[in-house]
């Protein structure tokens, strides 16, 4: 795994901070180009350009459906949500569900995939001043599911997706590197 994948998510949630809280309505999917990958390091804007794609309360829902498919034509995808944290035990269990742990933390959680890998990145309501980066590729359901979408085969999903009355297939292209990036 290279940095490119830190170094986009870095750059997302620190646009995404600028504008969301920590308290949305549903989970939202964004598609990024990169630009210039060394300009993501100096948190330029103009660094990447990220697309919102849709937004829905099932966030699996949304990664297996249109929004995923349609989020492979970009360099890199994205997954914002927000909701509660509680801390760990020492056997990796958690006490109570983090809604109703009495440590509970309001967090906002941006995962991004590429050919790169899979990173994320983390702040919390009650330290947003603080940004916490993850490049390894995690583990839990959300990750599972955007490395389904991003790195398996697409071709079943498009056609069941992308049918239309007739029979027909729409004419989409749905292959990564489907849009326009550098001159």
């Amino acid at each position: 795994m290279t940095n490119n994948i830190i170094n986009t998510a870095i750059w997302l949630e620190r646009r995404l901070d600028l504008s969301l809280g920590f308290h949305l309505p549903a989970a939202r999917m964004y598609g990024i180009v990169v630009n210039d990958p060394a300009l993501l390091l100096d948190d330029q804007q103009c660094a990447a350009r990220a697309s919102f794609i849709d937004e829905h309360r099932d966030v699996y829902a949304m990664i297996a459906g249109a929004p995923g498919v349609l989020a492979r034509s970009f360099d890199a995808a994205a997954v914002v949500t927000c909701g509660w944290a509680a801390p760990i035990n020492d056997d990796g269990t958690i006490s109570a569900r983090p809604s109703r742990h009495p440590d509970r933390r309001r967090v906002r959680a941006v995962a991004v995939v590429s050919d790169d890998g899979i990173a994320s990145v983390v702040r919390f309501e009650d330290e947003p001043d603080v940004a916490r980066a993850d490049g390894g590729k995690g583990t839990g359901e959300v990750v599972d599911a955007l490395e389904a979408m991003w790195f398996g085969d697409p071709t079943e999903l498009v056609t069941r997706l992308l049918t239309d009355h007739d029979g027909g297939l729409v004419n989409m292209r749905t292959t990564r590197g489907g849009c326009s990036r550098r001159p």
